[in-house]
C-alpha cells in the first residue's frame, strides 16, 4: 500500500526529462551496441590493469592495497593507492559483476552519460530554469567536452566532467542561499567522490569553488554559521578520504617518485572547430551559445546575480582553457606543470556546465518574457542538440568500427602487442576471462614509477625502460600471489649469480629470497626499481611484500568507517523522509 501511494505521487512530467537523458545515453553507445565492439582507447590499458586488479583481489580475498599483484604484469608496482582506490574497487566489483571487457564498457560509459546528464539537469533546475530547458542544457552537456571521452578513450577526466554539475550546485547554494549557504554533507560527500576519482579533477574544483565562497561569504546572513560550515565539511571530507592522504604520507615521504608524462601545453589547449565538439574543439554550436550567453548578462539589466557570477567565471575559465591563453609563456616559467596539469583543456569540465548553467538561466528569462516564440526556441534547441550529437556519434560508430578492423585498438599508443592474430584480441575483448587481455596488450606507463637516489639526476625514458626490465621479462618467471597480498615469483638459474627479476620494489617493500629476508646491501636497484638478487643453482623463489604502515591502516579504518556511519546516516534519512511521505499520503 506505501509504494503504492508513493507511485500516485509521481508524476510523468516528473519523470520524463530522466528518461530522455537515460535514451540520450542509450543513444551514445549505440554505435557501439550495434557493431558489438569494445573500444580500446589511449587509457584503456592503464584503467583495465587497476580495474583487473581490484577484481581480482576481491575474488581471492586477498587483498594488497598498495601491491599491484594481478595487473601491471604482476610486477608489484604502485597504482591504485595513490589513484582512485575506492573508484577502482567498485569499478572491480561492476566487472565481476559483468565478467568481461565489453559489458564492461557498455555499462560504465551508459552511466557516466547519465550521471552527467542527470547532474546538469539538476544544476539547471537549482538556478530555476524551466524543466525543458534545464533537459535541453543536460542533452547539450553529455555531448560535448570531455564527458564522451571515457567511452572513446577511456580518460578518466570524464568522470570529473560527469560529477562537476554536483559541485557546482554546492557553488550556486553559496551564493543563492543567504540563510544556509553550505550544506556540510552534500558539499563533504560529492567533493569526497571525486577524491577518491580523480585528484586532478579534486584541485580544479576546489580552484572554482573559491570564488563562489568569497561572493556567498560576503551576501552570507550569518558569516560565521558559513565559515563553521565550511570547516565541518573539510573535515567531513579529510575523514572519508583518509585512506588517499594516508598513501601519499606513506609514499612519498619515503619514496622519490617519476613525474607523470610531460605535455606541450598549448598543444593540449581548447580550440575552435566548425564542427566538432569534443574533448579539445569547442564546437560552432556551443561558441555561438557561449558568447551570446556572455554578451546577455554584460548588458541585460534582467540578468541576475547568480546568472553574472556563473557565466563571467565561465568564460574566465574557458579562456584559461584555450590557446589564446599565453600557455607558451606560462611552460616557460611554470615548467611543472607539463607534467602535472598536461591538458589545460581540462578546465573545460568546470566552464561547460557554468556556462550552459547561465544559458539555462537566460533561455528561461527570455521564454518567460517572450512565449509567443516558444516553437522557434524548441526548433532552434533540437538543432543545436542534432548538431552536437552528430559528431559524437560519429566519432563513436568510427571508433567502434576500429575494433574489426586490422588494428583492433583505437590507440596504440605506449603499448606492446604479443598477439598472434586481431582475432585473439578480438576474442579476449568478449571473453569472460578479462586477464586474457592483459596478457596480449601491454601498456609501457610509467606513472609511479620508483627513483633510486642514485639514479635521480638521470634523464632517461622510463617507458622504454619498464618495457624493456617488466614487460619484456616477466614470462621467464612463474608468478603466484600469496596470502597477506604477497608476490612470489620463481624460476631455474643454470648458474650462480646476480638476476634482474621483473619487480617494482619501494622503500616499504621486503624480499624474502630462497627463505631467507634480503638486506638492502645484499642486493640492487636499477634505474627504475626493479630489484637485482643473487640467484642460486636450480630453483629459485623471490617473495616481494609491501609492509604497510601501521599509521596507515588506522587511516584506511577511519576511512572506511566514516563512510559506513554517512551510509547509515544517508539510509536514516531516506526511511524518515519514506514514512513522512507515506503518512502524508
Amino acid at each position: 500500500m506505501g509504494f503504492d501511494i508513493v507511485f500516485k505521487r509521481i508524476y510523468w512530467r516528473d519523470v520524463a526529462p530522466y528518461v530522455w537523458i537515460a535514451g540520450m545515453a542509450v543513444l551514445l553507445i549505440l554505435p557501439q551496441l550495434i557493431l558489438h565492439s569494445t573500444i580500446v582507447g589511449s587509457d584503456a590499458i592503464f584503467h583495465f590493469n587497476r580495474i583487473y586488479n581490484a577484481a581480482k583481489q576481491m575474488q581471492n580475498f586477498n587483498f594488497s592495497y598498495f601491491q599491484t599483484n594481478y595487473g601491471f604484469q604482476q610486477s608489484g608496482r604502485i597504482i591504485n593507492a595513490l589513484y582512485g582506490p575506492y573508484f577502482a574497487y567498485l569499478s572491480g566489483v561492476l566487472l565481476i559483476l559483468v565478467r568481461s571487457w565489453y559489458h564492461f564498457q557498455i555499462v560504465s560509459t551508459f552511466l557516466v552519460y547519465l550521471i552527467g546528464g542527470i547532474g546538469m539537469y539538476l544544476l539547471a533546475t537549482k538556478v530555476r530554469a524551466t524543466k525543458q530547458i534545464a533537459l535541453i542544457a543536460a542533452l547539450l552537456f553529455m555531448n560535448v567536452g570531455w564527458l564522451p571521452r571515457w567511452g572513446l578513450s577511456q580518460n578518466l577526466n570524464s568522470w570529473g566532467a560527469a560529477l562537476a554539475p554536483f559541485v557546482l550546485i554546492c557553488a550556486v547554494r553559496m551564493i543563492s542561499d543567504h540563510q544556509r549557504p553550505i550544506k556540510i554533507i552534500p558539499l563533504a560527500l560529492i567533493m569526497a567522490i571525486i577524491i577518491e576519482i580523480h585528484i586532478l579533477s579534486t584541485i580544479l574544483f576546489t580552484l572554482v569553488l573559491l570564488p563562489f565562497f568569497m561572493i556567498g561569504l560576503w551576501r552570507a546572513n550569518d558569516k560565521i554559521k558559513m565559515l563553521l560550515d565550511t570547516i565541518l565539511a573539510a573535515l567531513l571530507t579529510i575523514l572519508l578520504t583518509a585512506n588517499i592522504w594516508g598513501s601519499f604520507l606513506t609514499i612519498f615521504a619515503n619514496n622519490s617518485i617519476a613525474e607523470p608524462a610531460k605535455f606541450a601545453l598549448e598543444q593540449n589547449a581548447l580550440q575552435f572547430s566548425m564542427i566538432l565538439g569534443q574533448r579539445n574543439q569547442l564546437g560552432a554550436v556551443c561558441l555561438i551559445l557561449f558568447a551570446a550567453q556572455l554578451v546577455y548578462v554584460l548588458v541585460s539589466k534582467q540578468a541576475t546575480t547568480v546568472n553574472r557570477v556563473v557565466t563571467v567565471i565561465g568564460a574566465l575559465i574557458l579562456f584559461i582553457a584555450s590557446d589564446l591563453f599565453p600557455w607558451v609563456t606560462l611552460q616557460h616559467q611554470l615548467p611543472f606543470l607539463q607534467s602535472t596539469l598536461q591538458f589545460p583543456v581540462r578546465f573545460t569540465i568546470i566552464a561547460y556546465p557554468l556556462l550552459f548553467c547561465g544559458a539555462a538561466i537566460s533561455a528561461t528569462q527570455l521564454r518567460l518574457s517572450s512565449e509567443r516564440h516558444t516553437g522557434y526556441y524548441r526548433f532552434g534547441a533540437l538543432i543545436a542538440v542534432l548538431l552536437c550529437l552528430a559528431p559524437n556519434m560519429l566519432s563513436m560508430a568510427l571508433k567502434a568500427e576500429t575494433y574489426h578492423s586490422v588494428d583492433v585498438l583505437n590507440s596504440w599508443t605506449g603499448v606492446t602487442v604479443l598477439a598472434d592474430t586481431p582475432d585473439q584480441i578480438r576474442s579476449s575483448l568478449h571473453a569472460e576471462h578479462p586477464g586474457q587481455l592483459l596478457t596480449l596488450v601491454e601498456k609501457r606507463h610509467p606513472d609511479y614509477l620508483p627513483i633510486p637516489s642514485e639514479f635521480k639526476r638521470l634523464n632517461f625514458k622510463r617507458s622504454d625502460e619498464y618495457e624493456k626490465q617488466i614487460i619484456d621479462r616477466h614470462r621467464e618467471f612463474e608468478h603466484k600471489v600469496l596470502s597477506g597480498g604477497r608476490l612470489q615469483l620463481t624460476w631455474n638459474a643454470e648458474r650462480r649469480d646476480y638476476r634482474q627479476v621483473p619487480l617494482i620494489m619501494y622503500k616499504e617493500s621486503i624480499l624474502q629470497l630462497n627463505g631467507h629476508r634480503l638486506n638492502s646491501y645484499q642486493y640492487d636497484e636499477t634505474n627504475i626499481g626493479a630489484p637485482v638478487v643473487p640467484q642460486e643453482i636450480g630453483r629459485n623463489t623471490l617473495i616481494l611484500q609491501f609492509k604497510q604502515p601501521r599509521s596507515f591502516t588506522n587511516l584506511l579504518i577511519l576511512s572506511l568507517v566514516s563512510w559506513l556511519v554517512l551510509s547509515c546516516v544517508g539510509v536514516g534519512k531516506v526511511v524518515y523522509q519514506y514514512k513522512k511521505y507515506y503518512k502524508r499520503g
